[in-house]
């Protein structure tokens, strides 16, 4: 009887740099879907995180805007101030561009004072209060052409800009722009003061 020739079975060497190479090309799509996965997931956080920011300011802001009665006599409104008279006292938005937060000082209820569009991952970059009157165009003074008096002011938009603050990859920083409705003012009073 003849014995088996003695074969070693196993892959060549071609063989064996074929196949590490495609493994290599397969594990660097599988990592970079990865990496590309939790950028995106990343930067979804963020953005839910502006938006969330976004409606909290804008229920404040909606609330104060639908309830008052005026613009605050003897106030000067401007783009990044105003006072409104609501039935249970004043309230006073104002953007410190600074610190890029939208500051809601009350003179009535338990917290009075809130700070809005600022935490640890989102800060207000752009704050605009747009004023109108019935016509729909700027605000008429009865004085100067510059100052807004508040019984010519009849609606009210707010425009704002945040984005996520400080993160280091600019692959996931979020920006969330907001415009609101114009809110009608329920200012009775008369242009000419009365």
């Amino acid at each position: 009887m003849k014995g088996r020739p003695n074969s070693c079975a196993g892959f060549s060497l071609g063989e064996l740099l074929i196949g590490s190479t495609l493994a290599s090309m397969v594990m660097a799509a599988v990592l970079s879907s990865f990496v590309f996965l939790g950028r995106s997931l990343e930067r979804l956080a963020n953005y839910h995180s502006l938006e969330a920011k976004s409606r909290e300011a804008l229920t404040y802001l909606s609330r104060d805007l639908a309830i008052a009665q005026s613009v605050k006599g003897g106030t000067t409104p401007t783009g990044t101030t105003v006072t409104l008279a609501l039935p249970a006292g004043d309230v006073t938005y104002t953007y410190d561009g600074a610190t890029s937060k939208l500051l809601r000082h009350a003179t009535f209820g338990a917290n009075t004072d809130i700070s809005l569009l600022k935490n640890d991952s989102s800060s207000c970059t752009a704050f605009t209060f747009d004023y109108y009157t019935m016509t729909g165009g700027a605000p008429t003074s009865q004085v100067t052409g510059t100052v807004n008096v508040p019984y010519s002011i009849k609606q009210i938009q707010v425009r704002f800009t945040i984005e996520t603050p400080g993160i280091p990859s600019s692959v996931t920083r979020a920006t969330y722009e907001a415009v609101s409705a114009r809110y009608l003012v329920r200012n009775k009073q008369l242009p000419d003061g009365t």
